[in-house]
């Protein structure tokens, strides 16, 4: 997708950008129907928090603005501001059931909040969003103030640039793929990815809010002179394009006599209809700017189900080489689970090259972070898996300290 600049917004290749979406219309106006309020849903509002103020002469009781939320009208406020798809927590679920005029939500919503099994269970198989707890327990309106103050903002989405500024001056391109899915094991209703589906219905010269977020610990490395070896199945290639963009650039101004290490693609999808930038990169072959590019199919008929990290032990002693002998930089970009099994496989490779203990490898592992040789944009990932991804991590770091 290509996003034209209204303003000079420098970046870098390997930084992200963060898209401030909408929710969908018809979510909205799904919730703005069963809201309890009188004041129209196009008319401009102020939201207030009352503050507390402990003076000499007692408290103080003032209402001032809120400090998150602007003035504007209620339906902007649930299309722009709150994120009305995630699942209510059992904090919003007791207020539900406080103001529920039937006896049966009354007690359903009152198991949710305060049996931590129960909403758990409902909130995994279901996922459901405001306005699916809404027409689960029908008898509930609640009053545009409660959920301001109890739904969480609508946050940013984040997307790995897939352009070089120095090539695409003026524009931001991203890898977008848009997701919906069914809940309830396929078989409940549709849900929407916010950002990428509000990416997808956005039609030419509309305005998109965005912002840069600098990711210095994914840049190309400064010495152009090291190999590179990148990873990054399915939407994983977005930073590589504005990697291999950015070389090519750099190839083209480079004096005579300079040497520029090789940089090789190690990227996989599940058919050959789905591989991203097929003729960018059969073309930067050819120009000398990729030097091998490597392609893993994991749902191909007729061919062996394949994935990164199996091109990479095929691959083993040029990997070795290029990692280790020569002193590259390696780069992965995807998802937590992907990203475990090619630290593993790279792990694997060195130590067995290289003849090392596994005390070494771990200790040759962790020098390639302290290097910033080793680079990780991982996406995707739930808060537990990325805390036992770090913690898994972090676990080797202390061993290594604690060895004599």
């Amino acid at each position: 997708m290509l996003l034209e600049l209204a303003a000079d917004l420098p970046y870098t290749p390997g930084d992200h950008v963060g898209v401030f979406a909408c929710n969908r219309q018809e979510l909205v106006d799904g919730v703005l129907s069963r809201l309890q309020t009188t004041t129209d849903p196009d008319e401009p509002v102020e939201l207030q928090v009352q503050k507390e103020t402990h003076t000499s002469n007692g408290v103080l009781k003032t209402w001032e603005p809120h400090e998150r939320l602007p003035p504007c009208t209620i339906r902007i406020l649930f299309s722009r501001f709150l994120d009305i798809t995630t699942p209510p927590t059992p904090n919003l679920l007791q207020h539900f059931a406080s103001i529920a005029t039937d006896p049966e939500d009354q007690r359903r919503l009152t198991l949710l909040a305060t049996e931590s099994a129960a909403y758990e269970d409902w909130r995994h198989w279901r996922i459901p969003h405001l306005l699916e707890v809404l027409e689960e327990f029908p008898s509930v309106h609640p009053s545009p103030a409660l959920l301001a103050a109890q739904l969480t903002p609508l946050q940013p989405r984040f997307y790995s640039i897939s352009s070089s500024p120095i090539v695409q001056s003026g524009q931001i391109h991203i890898t977008v793929a848009v997701v919906s899915y069914r809940t309830q094991d396929g078989e409940g209703p549709v849900h929407y990815g916010v950002c990428s589906n509000y990416l997808r219905d956005a039609n030419e010269g509309d305005d998109i809010n965005l912002f840069v977020r600098s990711a210095q610990s994914f840049y190309l490395p400064p010495d152009v002179s090291r190999p590179v070896i990148m990873v990054g199945p399915g939407t994983g290639i977005a930073p590589f394009r504005g990697f291999w963009q950015h070389r090519m650039a750099q190839l083209h101004a480079a004096a005579g006599g300079q040497v520029f290490g090789k940089m090789w693609l190690f990227f996989g999808c599940r058919q050959h209809a789905l591989d991203l930038y097929r003729e960018e990169k059969a073309r930067m072959l050819e120009e000398g700017v990729l030097a091998k590019v490597y392609l893993a199919l994991s749902r191909e008929p007729t061919i062996p189900k394949t994935y990164v990290q199996d091109l990479l032990r095929k691959e083993a002693a040029a990997v070795y080489q290029k990692i280790v002998i020569e002193g590259g930089h390696f780069y992965v970009c995807g998802d937590c689970t992907m990203a475990e099994h090619v630290y593993q496989m790279l792990k694997l490779i060195i130590q067995e090259h290289g003849g090392m203990l596994d005390s070494e490898v771990e200790s040759y592992m962790l020098t390639l972070r302290d290097e910033n040789r080793y680079h990780e944009d991982i996406f995707g990932i739930t808060l537990r898996t990325a805390e036992v991804h770090n913690r898994s991590r972090e676990s080797a770091r202390i061993r290594m300290a604690s060895q004599p």
